[in-house]
């Protein structure tokens, strides 16, 4: 999965649960945090470990929920954002999920065939697929930061949100006499 693909899926998924926008940018903005480990040249590292997460976020959210109760809900909105990154890359490539209770990387394949003839039928088919955990330090490592899926995925999900802003303040400017319509 590239960063906009990271970005995007949590970003809808706040929108639409009536998140404000000014805060569900730099929220889905951390679900981009696990791939920082590039930059020491390893790719799917402890940083994509469930267990290294809740680590770092339990006592974030008890410290929030005991001297912050009110941004306890964004601690757990961040939760969220990081960990749909985990769950993306299950589907996407070998993660070591549950690292270091688990000695092995993940990976989930699932798809649905149609196949259209004669006798049209529909095959669905889904593996858990393990392997051991490496990490290893690369000398070099090329990463695509956007294809043209994650190039027009995000730009289609992001209409309806950009509409919707647009209508809101469209209707706003209107009622305030900021509009001045000939």
């Amino acid at each position: 999965m590239e960063p906009a693909i990271h970005f995007i899926v949590p970003f809808i998924a706040l929108t639409l649960a009536g998140v404000n926008l000014r805060k569900t940018l730099p929220i889905s903005l951390l679900a981009v945090l696990p791939d920082l480990d590039v930059l020491f040249l390893v790719h799917r590292s402890l940083s994509h470990s469930l267990v290294v997460v809740l680590s770092v976020a339990a006592p974030l959210l008890l410290l929030t929920h005991k001297f912050r109760p009110r941004l306890h809900s964004y601690g757990l909105l961040a939760l969220m954002s990081v960990a749909s990154h985990l769950v993306l890359d299950l589907f996407a490539g070998f993660t070591p999920i549950f690292w270091p209770f688990y000695g092995y990387s993940v990976l989930i394949q699932a798809e649905l065939v149609a196949h259209i003839g004669s006798s049209p039928s529909l095959t669905p088919s889904a593996q858990l697929l393990t392997k051991p955990i490496t990490f290893q330090f690369l000398q070099s490592l090329d990463v695509p930061l956007l294809t043209g899926e994650g190039l027009i995925l995000p730009a289609v999900l992001l209409l309806p949100v950009f509409f919707k802003a647009f209508k809101a303040w469209w209707q706003r400017a209107r009622h305030s006499g900021e509009l001045m319509l000939g």
